[in-house]
């Protein structure tokens, strides 16, 4: 049987992990002005920037009882401070809904909501639906022949390949067989005969993952890094040191004793077993809903998938000394007064966002819409910055709807279909 504290490890390392993501990310969580932020609803965009700090403080604490905490009660409140100030946090700035932290309130809301006994089954149906979304969100045109060959690439250098020595007809047919272990993974991990075989998969997964992705691959940013740490983590605890349903000591047990003998319990309706299975239900179902513009792409564990809806900013040569120098040189242009720029510019907001903020730009079109609005407001003239808003990739094509706004009429009508806010926040 489980020792009650042991399954403390799973919200443990939850919270050491966490603050290292904070700490790799951490001009995200600041009131920071070097990058626009876009709230969920209009009313937070004159939120004063103080509560940005609150809720990392809130933050903080939260994540500091889940790791040190030793009663129960203190457990539950650094659950509650954790999801309070998470939740306030995405309200403030879309951008902060990384999919980490949003894996991290999913984790705090079974912790606070399920039965004990319960909570790790939840973990483990939550963690196969991300390898499964994620798998099947790397099966399309986009990820075949881009973010996937760059994988191949960075592996193919290791036993002393270079991509472009391997054909190219055969490249996509290689790098399909990333998501394909990735949905054996998932499989695996759904059935208890391959539990902890797949498991161990799973670590060794995150582990190729570390070099591919680390400095000795592709050299993204720490978060990236500290995230494949953390998953690693939680498919030992839960798939290999845990797996196998054990029930926990100190809860109640399936079978009372009358006479001597094993009686079975019956057991009446557990409403908080009920909510959590809607709650848990609801995470897993949603990502469904993708690739029909319903539910956000890194919510849906869309992972490395290109395929996400975005937006693309051009502005014209004069106007960009209007700029702020970190977008320019994110965007790797130099303004010389003895030579003008005079054709239009391609601004990259995503190595912008990776450059100030250590953390890719959200895949949204409707978050990046707001970060061109906000362009186009520094600008200060309409008809000096033209946005194109691509929508999301074909499966099979990779073909994109493409709407091009030119003027404040053409954005303003453009961000009417969205449920949520698009625009930036006011200090």
């Amino acid at each position: 049987m489980l020792d009650a504290k042991e399954d403390r490890l799973s919200q443990r390392w939850a919270g050491i992990t966490t603050l290292a993501l904070v700490a790799a990310t951490y001009p995200l969580w600041t009131p920071q002005t070097v990058f626009p932020q876009i709230p969920v609803l209009e009313v937070f965009c004159v939120a004063p920037r103080w509560l940005d700090w609150v809720c990392l403080v809130g933050l903080i604490v939260g994540l500091t009882l889940l790791v040190k905490a030793k009663s129960r009660r203190l457990v539950a409140l650094g659950c509650m401070g954790s999801l309070a100030s998470m939740v306030l946090f995405c309200c403030l700035d879309q951008h902060r809904f990384q999919p980490w932290a949003y894996q991290l309130g999913l984790f705090l809301v079974v912790w606070l909501v399920c039965p004990t006994p319960s909570q790790n089954r939840w973990l483990r149906l939550l963690m196969i639906s991300i390898y499964l979304f994620s798998a099947v969100g790397k099966l399309d045109y986009e990820f075949l022949h881009s973010v996937g060959q760059q994988m191949l690439g960075a592996i193919s250098v290791w036993v002393g390949v270079e991509l472009a020595s391997i054909p190219g007809g055969l490249r996509p047919w290689l790098v399909v067989l990333f998501p394909i272990m990735e949905l054996a993974i998932a499989l695996g991990l759904a059935t208890k005969k391959f539990r902890l075989v797949s498991g161990y998969s799973a670590i060794g997964l995150h582990v190729v993952l570390l070099f591919v992705l680390g400095p000795l691959g592709l050299n993204h940013r720490l978060g990236v890094l500290v995230w494949n740490v953390q998953f690693a983590g939680f498919a030992y605890l839960l798939f290999v040191r845990n797996g196998d349903n054990r029930q926990i000591v100190g809860t109640d047990t399936l079978n009372s004793q009358v006479n001597g003998k094993a009686q079975p319990v019956t057991r009446s309706f557990d409403y908080r077993t009920a909510l959590c299975g809607c709650l848990v239900g609801a995470a897993v179902c949603l990502p469904t809903t993708e690739r029909f513009g319903l539910w956000d792409h890194w919510p849906s564990w869309a992972l490395y998938a290109p395929h996400s809806s975005r937006v693309r900013v051009s502005v014209a040569g004069p106007s960009l000394t209007r700029l702020p120098g970190e977008l320019l040189n994110a965007t790797n242009v130099s303004i010389d007064a003895s030579n003008p720029i005079h054709e239009w510019v391609d601004l990259s907001m995503d190595a912008w966002s990776l450059r100030v903020l250590d953390t890719p730009i959200y895949p949204q079109a409707r978050f990046q819409l707001g970060v061109a609005r906000w362009i186009a407001n520094e600008v200060d003239s309409e008809f000096q910055v033209q946005i194109v808003v691509l929508g999301i990739a074909n499966r099979f094509t990779g073909n994109r709807q493409r709407e091009v706004l030119e003027g404040n009429t053409a954005i303003e009508n453009a961000v009417r279909k969205y449920w949520l806010n698009t625009r930036p926040r006011e200090f």
